[in-house]
């Protein structure tokens, strides 16, 4: 028979971890499991309860040293490091130099210009040494009987007693001393400024220009002119004497000296003037004034003399040039100096304070503009004709009949002029009656023709134009000054726009004899259209033109253009009411005379 199965014993204690890991042994089986094995054993009774677990054995011996790994493959590049900072900048190098290139080749040869407007009067030169009488010539035709005189004084009884025969009327001392003024322009008055030495120092930079460099040229012309008679011989102790400084870069200045033998008169110095060449390079200010006092004025200045320097320049000078220089000048205090800056760069202060500088920084002697035309605008020629000559002395011949100062009127030499008169909305209503005032007044002023075959003195016509279908000629070329005066009060505003070259061409076609003076009252704002084509036929018909040009808003391409290139050729002012002061009037009779 199968005895139960006895229960599993208990699990003996647990044995000690064994070093390295080493297992622990079991632990004993208790009573209860043998007795149950046994049972299990003999009877195959059921099967006893696991015992308890042994204690932990001990620490099993250490086990062997591991081998030593093998290299590992190397790692991938780290990323890139950060830039590092910007060293400190070097040091500027030594600056260069800048010499002109050299000439070109001469370009082909232009056609001929047409002939120039005829020069102002010469001064009068000196009485010449009588000349050896000459042979006697045939005796001419008799003349035709002039008109009877008025009747005589009554002679004395001959000795007869009878009355003699009727005396020839004589002429008045007015009588001839007319017939002098009228013949000679040296019977004027004339503006006398005292013994005056006067340098101007003018731009021929690059920034210039030609157009600009010649309106310079014109300004100092334009001033002289003003200033009465210049020195006879250089050397005098008085009169008036004028030296031009133009300069560009280091070395390229030019000069007119005081004391050249050569400029013994108003006409000689303006040919030199004309003469000077634009240089277009740099702009060495400081150093052209230290030029201008150390060659023109230290040595050859006159005891009893003025000195006047005007400069003009349009902009900053050269880096390189010596700004102590700037005040050169001013170290003779007997030296008076004005500064003349033109361009919107004088508006900053740093550049108005240049000016200030080169002018000693003395008030009312520093002058700005815009453009190089206002250099020569009526206004302004009379300021700085007030600052070269503040106290001038007006000498006039002691001669009888003489009421007040006259420009010589146009004498024994055609003059045939026809007014242009711009009749577009720009110009105003005032405006064009100032204008219309001012043609009677050169028609009054200037000689005119005795008849329609009269060829030594003055015509006139005017041609008032508007849009390119709008041209009228008030009055075809006359000597008639009634008609004149009857045409001009009938003129009517037009009030249009404006065509010149139309206008040019339409005169051309109806009104042109050889050598017609054209003179265009405009501001050269006008269509483009046949402009070109009016000039051309302008010229092929030798005209000779003049323009008066008001105001500051101007195209100065269409007066260049018109003017064929002449400014000085162009009167400028303000505005209208300049036409009829006496110093433009005076002026532009001389110019068409």
């Amino acid at each position: 028979m199968r005895g139960e199965e006895g229960r599993r014993g208990d699990y003996g204690p647990k044995g000690t971890s064994g070093t390295n890991g080493g297992k622990g042994e079991q632990g004993e089986m208790g009573p209860e499991g043998l007795r149950g094995l046994a049972g299990e054993l003999g009877n195959k009774g059921t099967t006893g309860d696991n015992g308890l677990p042994g204690p932990r054995g001990p620490p099993g011996p250490s086990g062997e040293a591991g081998r030593n790994g093998t290299r590992g493959d190397p790692g991938d590049a780290g990323p890139r490091g950060v830039s590092g900072l910007l060293g400190p900048k070097g040091d500027l190098g030594r600056p260069g130099f800048s010499y002109p290139g050299p000439r070109g080749s001469s370009g082909v040869r232009g056609e001929k210009g047409n002939n120039g407007p005829r020069g102002g009067r010469g001064d009068c030169g000196q009485k010449g040494d009588p000349g050896n009488k000459g042979t006697l010539g045939e005796a001419g035709d008799p003349g035709s009987q002039g008109e009877p005189g008025p009747r005589g004084t009554r002679g004395k009884l001959g000795r007869d007693g009878n009355p003699g025969p009727e005396g020839d009327p004589g002429l008045t001392e007015c009588d001839v001393m007319n017939y002098i003024r009228e013949t000679c322009g040296c019977c004027d008055c004339e503006k006398i400024c005292g013994p005056l030495d006067i340098v101007f120092v003018i731009d021929s930079s690059e920034s210039v220009g030609l157009t600009n460099f010649t309106l310079e040229k014109n300004f100092v012309i334009n001033t002289i002119n003003r200033l009465g008679s210049m020195a006879k011989d250089p050397k005098s102790e008085t009169g008036t004497r004028v030296g031009v400084v133009q300069y560009s870069h280091s070395g390229t200045f030019q000069a007119i000296k005081l004391d050249d033998p050569k400029i013994d008169s108003l006409s000689a110095f303006k040919d030199a003037v004309k003469r000077l060449e634009w240089i277009a390079g740099g702009t060495w200010t400081p150093s052209a004034l230290k030029y201008a006092y150390d060659n023109l004025i230290r040595d050859s200045r006159r005891a009893k003399a003025n000195v006047t320097v005007v400069v003009i320049t349009d902009g900053r000078f050269d880096p390189r040039d010596d700004d102590s220089l700037l005040t050169y000048l001013c170290s003779d205090p007997s030296v008076d100096v004005s500064a003349i800056g033109i361009g919107d760069m004088f508006d900053q202060i740093e550049e108005n304070e240049s000016l200030k500088s080169i002018a000693c920084q003395k008030d009312g002697r520093v002058m700005g503009m815009r453009r190089f035309a206002d250099l020569v605008a009526e206004e302004f020629i009379d300021k700085i004709e007030h600052v070269i000559c503040p106290d001038p002395i007006t000498k006039c011949p002691d001669l009888p009949c003489k009421s007040e100062p006259a420009v010589a009127s146009c004498v024994q030499r055609p003059v045939d002029v026809v007014f242009m008169l711009d009749g577009s909305e720009r110009m105003g209503l005032e405006d064009h009656r100032r204008a219309k005032e001012f043609i009677e007044n050169v028609a009054s002023k200037l000689t005119l023709a005795s008849g329609q075959t009269d060829n030594r003195n003055a015509r006139f016509a005017l041609l008032q134009y508007g849009s390119p279908t709008e041209q009228r000629v008030e009055f075809a070329l006359t000597h008639n000054l009634t008609e004149i005066y009857d045409a001009l009060s009938r003129v009517n505003y037009m009030d249009s726009s404006s065509a010149l070259g139309s206008a040019i061409i339409h005169a051309v076609n109806n009104l042109v004899i050889p050598q017609l003076a054209f003179v265009f009252i405009t501001d050269g704002i006008t269509a483009s259209e046949q402009l070109d084509e009016g000039v051309s036929a302008m010229r092929r018909a030798e005209g000779v033109p003049t323009v008066i040009a008001m105001g500051s808003d101007t195209d100065e391409e269409v007066l260049r253009k018109v003017s064929l290139g002449d400014m000085s050729a162009i009167f400028r002012g303000a505005d209208y009411s300049v036409l009829n002061k006496p110093s433009f009037f005076e002026r532009f009779i001389r110019w068409i005379c």
